[in-house]
C-alpha cells in the first residue's frame, strides 16, 4: 500500500502539472495583419458608374514576424446583399466602431462573419471564376509586401471599362488570361441581378425560421428592386491546429444594384 501511495503522489505532483502546463504552452495568439488603403471607397448613394468598384492593398508584410508553424493565407473578401440602405447603414457603422475599438476590434471578425443565429452578421466570402483551390480570394505571393486588388461586381451596357471583373495588380487571378469575374459564395451566381442569364437570378432574403432562402442575403425584399451590397476584407492565417486566424477588419464601400435594369 505504501509503495501505491508513492506512485500516485508522483503522478499527483509531477504528470499532472507537465500536462497542464504542456497544453498551456500551445496557447498561442496571432495577430495577423489586416489590410489598408482603400482607394475611393464606392458608396450605394451615387450611380457615377466609374466609382461603382472596390479598390484597396492588401498588407502582407508581417509574413516574416509570423511563428514558422503558422501558415499566412492571404487576404478573403466579405460580402453581404441588403434590401435596405438603412440596415447596411445601420450594421456597416456598428462594424466600422467595432474595428476601430482597441480594446474590442478583435470580436469584429466574428461580429462580421458569424451567422445571426450566433449573434453576427453572417458575411459570406467573395468567390471568382477562375479561382485556384485557395482558401482565400487573394492569396498571399511570396515576397510581395502588398498586391493592389480592384474588384468591379457588375456588368453596364457593353463597355470593357465597366463590366465585371476581379484584378490583382492589373491581371487577372494567378495571371490567368482569361477574365477573374467576381460571383457569389455558391453555385457561381452573379452579381447582374434580374438578368437573363442562368445564373443571373435575384436575391431571395434568407427566413432563418425555414431556412429557406440566400444565406448572404438580408431583406426586405425592396419594392423599387434596388439592392445593396457592402464588402470588407480580411487578412487570414492559419495556425498548427489548423484553425483560421482573422485580422481586423477593413471596410471597402459599398454599392447599390438595379435588378429591374438591364445595366443594373
Amino acid at each position: 500500500m505504501g509503495k501505491l501511495k508513492c506512485l500516485l503522489s508522483n503522478f499527483v505532483f509531477f504528470v499532472i502539472p507537465l500536462i497542464f502546463l504542456t497544453s498551456c504552452g500551445l496557447d498561442t495568439y496571432i495577430v495577423v495583419d489586416s489590410p489598408t488603403n482603400v482607394i475611393n471607397p464606392p458608396s450605394y448613394t451615387t450611380e457615377d458608374y466609374n466609382n461603382e468598384c472596390f479598390e484597396f492593398w492588401t498588407n502582407d508584410s508581417g509574413v516574416a514576424s509570423y511563428p514558422s508553424d503558422f501558415k499566412y493565407l492571404g487576404t478573403q473578401v466579405y460580402y453581404k446583399i441588403y434590401g435596405s440602405s438603412s440596415t447596411l447603414a445601420s450594421e456597416v457603422s456598428y462594424l466600422q466602431n467595432l474595428a476601430n475599438d482597441s480594446e474590442n476590434s478583435a470580436r469584429a471578425p466574428d461580429k462580421l462573419l458569424d451567422p445571426t443565429s450566433s449573434g453576427g452578421y453572417g458575411y459570406q466570402a467573395l468567390q471568382s471564376t477562375n479561382d485556384s483551390d485557395s482558401s482565400v480570394l487573394i492569396p498571399y505571393v511570396d515576397g510581395k509586401l502588398t498586391q493592389n486588388v480592384y474588384i468591379r461586381l457588375t456588368d453596364y451596357q457593353n463597355l470593357e471599362d465597366f463590366s465585371a471583373r476581379i484584378l490583382v495588380d492589373g491581371k487577372f487571378l494567378g495571371g490567368s488570361s482569361v477574365k477573374t469575374v467576381p460571383v457569389r459564395f455558391e453555385n457561381d451566381l452573379s452579381f447582374n441581378f434580374g438578368r437573363t442569364g442562368e445564373n443571373d437570378k435575384k436575391p431571395v432574403p434568407y427566413d432563418s425560421s425555414t431556412g429557406e432562402g440566400d444565406l448572404d442575403v438580408k431583406g426586405p425584399v425592396p419594392s423599387d428592386g434596388v439592392w445593396y451590397v457592402a464588402m470588407f476584407a480580411v487578412g487570414v492565417g492559419r495556425d498548427v491546429t489548423y484553425t483560421m486566424q482573422y485580422s481586423n477588419i477593413l471596410y471597402l464601400g459599398s454599392v447599390a444594384i438595379d435588378s429591374n435594369s438591364v445595366d443594373n
